[in-house]
C-alpha cells in the first residue's frame, strides 16, 4: 500500500496551523464526511480508503454519530478520526453541490484554470467534493483523469457521498496500474477492503454473535432478504411481498406455502428435518 498510514500520528493534526492563508503542507489528506445510513457509510468509507491509497493521501474521518462505537481503529498506534475541532467540521452539514468550495461549483462557473484559479489567485487550501446522489455532470469530472490531475495539487479534498464509487476508480486511466498491483481481482475488492477497514468493537460483536446464537446458528441453511423500498409510509405493500414470496418459491429457496385452512401432512419418514432461517433486512419496519 502506497500511503503509509504510520505518519497519522505526526501529521493528522496539521490542520492546527491550517487556514484559508496557508497553501503548503507536505503532506496530502482526504476527508471523509459521514453521511446517509450505515450501509452506505461502510460502501463510500472504503471507497474513500482507496482513493486515498491511489493519491497517496491521508484518510480522516469523520467520526459523525457512531463510527467510533461501531468500528475499531483499523491502523495500529494510531487514529483515523477526524479531531473535534477541524476548522471545517461545523460546514460539514452545509456542504452541497451549491456550495462555493465545491469542485463542480468551481468548474461550472469557470474558477478554474491550470494552477490557478480565475481570479488570479493560486490554487485553493481546500475542495469539497459533491459525490452524493444529486451530484450533476461537473460534480463527475471528478472521474477524469484531467480533473485528478487538478486536484492532486489540492492539500485538503472533503467529500460527500452515499455512492459506491470503487467500480469508477477503475476507469481512471492514470489509476489502472496501481489498481491492478492493489487487487489483481477486481471481483474482489469490497471484499478486500473490507476486511481491512471494518472490525467491530467488544460491545457490537457481543450483539452479533448473541444474535446468530438466537436466531441464525441451529438452521440447517440460512437465507437473507435484503427489500430495498424507497417509500414514505411503513410498508407493507401488498405487490412487494408477493413479489417475494414468488420468488423465493419459484427459485426453491423456500418450501411451497399452504395457502388453504386445511393442513397438510408430509410423509418424512426417513428423512432428516431440515430447518431454513430467513433474515430479512429493510429501511421499513412493516417488512
Amino acid at each position: 500500500m502506497r500511503t503509509s498510514y504510520g505518519i497519522i500520528q505526526q501529521k493528522h493534526r496539521a490542520y492546527q496551523v491550517w487556514s484559508i492563508q496557508v497553501r503548503s503542507v507536505d503532506c496530502n489528506y482526504f476527508v471523509w464526511i459521514s453521511y446517509s445510513g450505515l450501509g452506505n457509510r461502510m460502501l463510500t468509507l472504503a471507497s474513500a480508503f482507496l482513493y486515498a491509497l491511489l493519491t497517496n493521501r491521508v484518510l480522516l474521518v469523520d467520526p459523525g454519530v457512531n463510527i467510533p462505537g461501531l468500528f475499531c481503529e483499523p491502523f495500529p498506534e494510531t487514529s483515523w478520526l477526524l479531531p473535534p475541532d477541524f476548522p471545517l467540521i461545523n460546514q460539514f452539514n452545509t456542504f452541497d453541490k451549491k456550495s462555493p468550495n465545491s469542485y463542480g461549483y468551481m468548474v461550472k462557473n469557470d474558477m478554474i484554470i491550470g494552477n490557478y484559479s480565475t481570479d488570479g489567485s493560486i490554487l485553493p487550501p481546500f475542495i469539497y467534493l459533491h459525490l452524493a446522489h444529486d451530484y450533476d455532470d461537473q460534480d463527475k469530472l471528478f472521474f477524469c483523469d484531467q480533473d485528478q490531475s487538478y486536484l492532486q495539487k489540492i492539500p485538503w479534498l472533503v467529500m460527500k457521498t452515499d455512492n459506491y464509487f470503487v467500480p469508477s476508480l477503475f476507469l481512471i486511466t492514470s489509476f489502472e496500474q496501481e489498481l491492478s498491483n492493489l487487487i489483481p481481482e477486481k471481483e474482489r475488492v469490497f471484499y478486500f477492503l473490507s476486511r481491512y477497514l471494518f472490525h467491530p468493537t467488544n460491545a457490537v460483536w457481543e450483539l452479533v454473535k448473541r444474535y446468530y446464537q438466537a436466531y441464525l446458528a441451529q438452521a440447517n441453511e440460512k437465507l437473507g432478504i435484503q427489500i430495498r423500498v424507497l417509500e414514505t409510509n411503513s410498508g407493507p405493500l401488498k405487490y412487494i411481498m408477493d413479489q417475494i414470496i414468488n420468488c423465493t418459491i419459484q427459485e426453491n429457496l423456500l418450501p411451497k406455502i399452504n395457502r388453504s385452512s386445511e393442513p397438510i401432512v408430509l410423509n418424512q419418514s426417513g428423512k432428516k428435518k431440515k430447518t431454513i432461517a430467513v433474515l430479512t433486512t429493510s429501511l421499513s419496519p412493516g417488512y
